[in-house]
C-alpha cells in the first residue's frame, strides 16, 4: 500500500504529463488517500442509544460498530466523564484530536476543535474532563456529531477518527437525566475518606461533626454491600499520653453512638483509640495539632457482592 506522501509525488509527475486525462487521475488518487483513513461510529440509520446504571453509576452509550463503546459515565457524587471503550484500539498512545462535526446533512458548516486527549492502554482506553464531556453533550443536543481522530498505532500514515452521532440523541437524553437524579450524593470513595475534627480538649462532636457522619449512614443505610465499619481516635501530643488517649477513647465512643442513635448496627462498628501515637500533621503547629485532633471513618465493602435488584435504574413510564 502507498503512503499518503508517496501518492502526492504520483499526482505531481501526473499533472506534469496528462492533459485531458488529469482530472480523472487526480480523483482516483484522492479516493485511494481517503481509502487510508479508518472512520468508525453509527450511519444515521443504524444509531443505537442505551442507558443503564444503579443508584451508584449512570452509562449513557452508544455502541460503536466494529470499534467499541463511546460512553457518557456518571459516577454517584462526581460529574460527568466521556470515555471510549474498544474492543480494540487501534489509536496511537499519545494525544488525539477532540472535535465536534457537523452532521453528515450540513458538510459545509464548519468543526470546533477541543484540543487533544491522551489515549492510554487501558480500558478505557481514553476518558475526558468534564468540561468537554458537557460540551460533548451540548453538542449532541444541537445534532452535532462529536469525534476523536488519531494517527493509527502501526502505521503514521493512516489515520483513525471515531464519532458519535447524534441520531435520536434527544429522545434518550431524558432517561440519562432520570438516572443522574436517582444517584446517590456521594460515592464509596467519597464517604469513605471522611473524618470528624475536634477542637483542643474536646470530646463531643457537634452539628457541624454530624452533618458529616450524616452523609456516611446515608450510604452505609443504601449500600448493602458495606458490612463494616472502623472507628479511630486520635488526639495531638499536648497533654500526656495517657490523658491523650482517654480523650481518643472519648471522642470516638461519641461517634459510635451517634451513628447508633441513627440506626447503624452497633456489630457492624469496631472502635479504636490511639492516643497521639498516629499524627499526621506536625505537632508542633496549632493547625498540625488541630489535624491530629481526629475521628477517622473507614467502610469496608464486598466486592464481589452483586448490586441488589431493587437498588438497578429502571426509566420512569413515559421516559
Amino acid at each position: 500500500m502507498l503512503s499518503n506522501q508517496t501518492l502526492s509525488k504520483s499526482v505531481v509527475e501526473a499533472l506534469r504529463f496528462c492533459a485531458g486525462r488529469c482530472l480523472l487521475a487526480l480523483a482516483m488518487t484522492g479516493a485511494a488517500v481517503a481509502e487510508a483513513d479508518l472512520h468508525y461510529g453509527s450511519s444515521a440509520e443504524d444509531t443505537r442509544w442505551q442507558v443503564s446504571g444503579s443508584i451508584f453509576e449512570c452509562r449513557f452509550e452508544q455502541p460503536i460498530p466494529g470499534y467499541g463503546r463511546a460512553v457518557f459515565y456518571h459516577e454517584a457524587g462526581e460529574d460527568v466523564e466521556f470515555r471510549l471503550e474498544t474492543l480494540r484500539n487501534l489509536m496511537a498512545y499519545t494525544p488525539a484530536e477532540v472535535t465536534i462535526l457537523p452532521p453528515p446533512w450540513q458538510p459545509s458548516a464548519k468543526s470546533e476543535h477541543l484540543g487533544q486527549v491522551k489515549v492510554v492502554d487501558a480500558t478505557p482506553n481514553l476518558s475526558l474532563d468534564a468540561r468537554r464531556t458537557n460540551q460533548f453533550l451540548h453538542a449532541l443536543l444541537e445534532g452535532k456529531w462529536p469525534a476523536i481522530s488519531h494517527t493509527a498505532y502501526y502505521d503514521k500514515g493512516r489515520q483513525v477518527r471515531v464519532h458519535v452521532s447524534a441520531v435520536a440523541f434527544n429522545d434518550f437524553y431524558p432517561v440519562y437525566l432520570q438516572c443522574v437524579d436517582q444517584l446517590l450524593p456521594m460515592n464509596f470513595r467519597q464517604v469513605n475518606r471522611l473524618k470528624v475534627q475536634f477542637g483542643s480538649g474536646e470530646e463531643k462532636i457537634d452539628a457541624e461533626d454530624m452533618a458529616i457522619l450524616d452523609q456516611i449512614i446515608h450510604y452505609i443505610q443504601n449500600d448493602p454491600r458495606v458490612f463494616a465499619v472502623y472507628l479511630d481516635g486520635h488526639a495531638d501530643s499536648m497533654g500526656r499520653r495517657y490523658d491523650n488517649r482517654q480523650v481518643s477513647k472519648a471522642r470516638v465512643e461519641d461517634v459510635e453512638r451517634y451513628f447508633i442513635t441513627r440506626g447503624i448496627n452497633p456489630d457492624m462498628l469496631t472502635t479504636r483509640f490511639h492516643g497521639d501515637r498516629y499524627p499526621v500533621a506536625n505537632n508542633r503547629t496549632a493547625a498540625g495539632r488541630a489535624e491530629n485532633r481526629r475521628v477517622t471513618i473507614r467502610l469496608e465493602q464486598r466486592d464481589d457482592m452483586p448490586v441488589p435488584d431493587n437498588l438497578i435504574f429502571r426509566p420512569s413510564a413515559g421516559g
